[in-house]
């Protein structure tokens, strides 16, 4: 395995426990890291292994004047490398694709191309792009109207959710015939149908560098925000996903973070529901000593993959959801309390408390967030750094 000396990091998303968990592995193993939110207070500036913490414009709302700061952070502290966490990735490679010249030649921009992420992110396109080169899918159609969704013939129960979407959102479970009513219909963001198939649910995680996997990690999904958004993860092996991944991966050219759910149906086959391709829950997964770090640069020659036996949780998505019905199938409440005393929560490290006492401060910020944004807990965590398809100003 190759050495890595020291290098300036610059991670975007603060608030998110993907940052301030990737801050932890990488300041561990010797790098300076540096954040970048929109919100003053973040879990991660309480990290005793970030540098320093910036403000700066918010993503979604001043994509320019973002990257800009972004840029200006980069030169002023020699960084090396920029990893975005969330959708501001897609909202960052559309900037540069504008403006090629804004970062320094010596910083790496951890992301892809601006063209092909969206077309990853977007979930009738992706689709799309499976069928092209020849991989087994699900069926699907595009639903840009009331009078599309009434003409969708599908014979078997299907998921209806937009093509821009995420967790936090609503995803329809519709059985044929019977179309939801009332919804909007945004010419940006239209609806994909898309066949609802049984069977065991997982979610990958991989750290990619143009066309090779340097770091793998995957969960079945257990307790999860109304079955999306997962509060616990425990890696396990599935060699028919780590190939599927390393294979698109390959034949796609890929540089970045690149995470995929996906559904075993045993006999039927095995199939992939959406990509994220950008950081997810996986990266989580990984300890200290596994050396992660060395995937973000590209320098390992052995896959890296999470210790067996791991077994982490969100502890304040838990507190507030894991314990519903909707959280997971037949859920009760001494399984969950079983759940919760055998599982590490992934914001609380002995060598690193403060962001775990900053718990309440920080959920008090996104909970301001959500009120200004009108919108529930779980979407304002996130509003201001997500990207639905429009055209950039």
């Amino acid at each position: 395995m190759s050495a890595v000396t020291g290098k300036n990091v610059l991670i975007t998303f603060g608030r998110s426990f993907l940052t301030l968990e990737t801050a932890r592995l990488l300041g561990a193993a010797g790098h300076r890291v540096f954040i970048a939110d929109s919100l003053r207070l973040t879990v991660s500036r309480f990290s005793r292994y970030v540098e320093r913490s910036f403000r700066v414009h918010r993503p979604k709302y001043e994509p320019v004047q973002w990257a800009q700061d972004l840029a200006r952070i980069v030169r002023e502290n020699d960084i090396d490398m920029v990893i975005t966490v969330h959708e501001e990735t897609d909202i960052l490679a559309q900037v540069v694709h504008a403006y090629p010249d804004l970062f320094p030649d010596s910083c790496t921009l951890f992301l892809n191309g601006f063209r092909p992420e969206v077309r990853l992110h977007n979930k009738y396109d992706f689709q799309v792009m499976l069928d092209e080169l020849e991989i087994p899918t699900m069926r699907y159609t595009l639903v840009r109207s009331q009078a599309d969704l009434d003409a969708v013939d599908f014979d078997f129960t299907y998921a209806l959710k937009q093509v821009f979407s995420r967790g936090a959102q609503q995803v329809y479970k519709v059985r044929p015939g019977e179309p939801p009513r009332g919804l909007t219909f945004d010419p940006d963001n239209p609806w994909i149908a898309q066949e609802w198939i049984e069977g065991t649910n997982y979610c990958s995680y991989s750290i990619c560098h143009e066309g090779k996997v340097y770091a793998h990690a995957m969960y079945p999904v257990r307790y999860a925000i109304d079955g999306h958004s997962c509060l616990t993860f425990e890696p396990v092996e599935h060699e028919g996903i780590r190939r599927w991944v390393e294979d698109l991966v390959a034949r796609i050219g890929y540089t970045g973070q690149i995470a995929f759910d996906f559904v075993d149906a045993g006999d039927k086959g095995l199939y992939t529901i959406e990509c994220n391709p950008r950081a997810t829950s996986g990266v989580m997964m990984f300890e200290d000593d596994n050396r992660v770090d060395q995937a973000f640069f590209g320098l390992n020659e052995e896959l890296v993959t999470p210790t067996p036996g791991t077994r982490k949780m969100i502890g304040p998505g838990m507190l507030m959801y894991g314990w519903r019905k909707s959280s997971l199938p037949g859920n009760n409440l001494r399984t969950y309390l079983k759940d919760l005393r055998g599982t590490d929560e992934v914001i609380t490290r002995r060598d690193d408390l403060r962001p775990a006492l900053a718990v309440p401060v920080v959920l008090s910020a996104i909970a301001s967030q959500s009120i200004k944004y009108r919108v529930n807990l779980p979407e304002g965590f996130m509003h201001d750094h997500t990207w639905d398809g429009r055209p950039l100003t």
